[in-house]
């Protein structure tokens, strides 16, 4: 398993490294710019990426950009457990972990691995407090429920064209759409808002994101 670490504390960064080191892993590149992660991910052949940044981009943003690329790494976000972006960021399937910065080192590394075997983790977040309200949801066409579950699933603009037959442009506007009607912002939070209200199963839908 090839990972990567991109975290503003440098000397936190690099004690993680070391731990995942020892556990057998290989860790290709260890960084504080979400840039340089980006660039690098493919080329280095990454199959993990670590992130906590304080951004632009967040850390959730950045776990976004991340699924988007092809092949797209495992992501485990690293935030506070206040961090309402990064818990949509993972409920969207945007990021396959999702751990507190008051977890342990060794609950850090232990769901790591199992994000790498291919489970989905949340490990120190509390979701008693999340209770989620009612969504109001205006109709639906055919084709914006088509495009919901597309992003679910984690397809990207270019993806659902191919998958829908038509341009980019016209997923652009479906996706703003969609956005409006469910009453968010951003791609990362669709899955939650839909679930909510009804509109799809997210744990069948999102069994397809690493393809």
């Amino acid at each position: 398993m090839r990972l990567a670490i991109c975290d503003e504390q440098w000397l936190f960064a690099s004690v993680l490294a070391s731990a995942l080191d020892r556990h057998g892993h290989e860790v290709v590149l260890t960084t504080d710019d979400p840039a340089e992660l980006l660039d690098s991910a493919v080329p280095s052949r990454v199959d993990l990426c670590v992130i906590d940044v304080p951004g632009p981009p967040t850390t959730a943003e950045l776990g976004e950009r991340l699924h988007e690329l092809s092949p797209a790494p495992y992501v485990v976000l690293l935030a506070d457990s206040r961090d309402d972006c990064a818990r949509d960021a993972y409920d969207g399937g945007f990021a396959d972990g999702l751990v507190s910065k008051a977890s342990g080192l060794q609950s850090l590394v232990q769901a790591i691995e199992a994000v790498a075997g291919g489970a989905r983790v949340s490990e120190g977040w509390l979701t008693a407090d999340r209770r989620r309200q009612p969504v109001v949801v205006d109709a639906l066409t055919a084709r914006e429920l088509e495009v919901v579950r597309l992003v679910v699933r984690g397809y990207s603009t270019q993806q659902m064209a191919d998958e829908l037959g038509v341009s980019r442009h016209t997923i652009r506007t479906h996706v703003q759409q969609v956005l409006r009607k469910l009453g968010v912002h951003g791609r990362g939070k669709v899955a939650r808002a839909a679930a909510t209200a009804g509109l799809v199963d997210v744990s069948e839908l999102a069994e397809g994101r690493h393809r």
